[in-house]
């Protein structure tokens, strides 16, 4: 569905009179509902962001040698919300034949050690990385040569603006939109009713998304 068949099935779903045929330059009842589409659409994104596959995006940068600090937009990653620094990984080779594990810090950790003392001159194959206080990405020790680093991230994706734009969400999930927004509008009319149904309806769809995007979950050795 795009943006404005969602905002039509808000009205369809909570028997609201009149039509929409369009996002665009709306007013009063109609635009509420638009809005309701748009903030559900960015709550959901942001609820529960690293357990949904759907908004990980994995990219293939060259580092650059003597550099331990990347923004962004040095590694082309305009649209990042947030680095994934447990699944990094580098090589030298661009076909990642000798592709090592990166193994993800706490900054306070990391500066600690790699950018203390003489250690922060030190330059050799990255073993370790973090986040800094500016939401720049740390490398350690510093590559000492331009090594390959393949990493995921999470993404941002755009908002609904258009009547045409269509949620990164799977179509088969799509209607937590509406649930979501319906719920914005039964809190807005007072009617328990209408929130009561919307929540039902969307906690089982989220339910059902959140178990198939979430990772494996993983238990470790014994302790002894």
């Amino acid at each position: 569905m795009n943006f404005l068949q969602l905002a039509q099935k808000v009205f369809l779903q909570g028997g609201i009179s009149g039509q929409i045929t369009s996002t665009q330059n709306q007013t009063g009842e109609a635009l509420r509902i638009v809005n309701f589409v748009q903030d559900s659409y960015r709550e959901i994104l942001n609820s529960d962001q690293f357990t949904f596959g759907f908004i990980r995006k994995e990219v293939h940068k060259q580092l650059v040698p003597g550099q331990g600090t990347y923004t962004k937009a040095e590694l082309d990653v305009s649209d990042l919300g947030q680095w994934d620094t447990t699944s990094m990984r580098v090589s030298i080779n661009e076909d990642r034949t000798d592709e090592t594990f990166i193994i993800g810090q706490r900054w306070p950790a990391f500066r600690d050690y790699w950018r203390f003392s003489t250690r922060r001159y030190t330059t050799s194959r990255p073993l370790n990385c973090a986040v800094n206080q500016d939401t720049n990405l740390e490398i350690g020790p510093v590559p000492d040569a331009a090594y390959w680093l393949t990493f995921q991230y999470i993404d941002v994706p755009a908002d609904l603006l258009a009547d045409t734009d269509v949620p990164v969400i799977p179509d088969r999930w799509q209607m937590a939109i509406v649930w979501r927004a319906l719920r914005h509008y039964g809190m807005f009319e007072s009617a328990p009713e209408v929130v009561m149904r919307a929540d039902a309806a969307y906690n089982e769809i989220m339910l059902r998304m959140t178990l198939d995007q979430s990772p494996q979950i993983v238990v470790g050795p014994p302790l002894c």
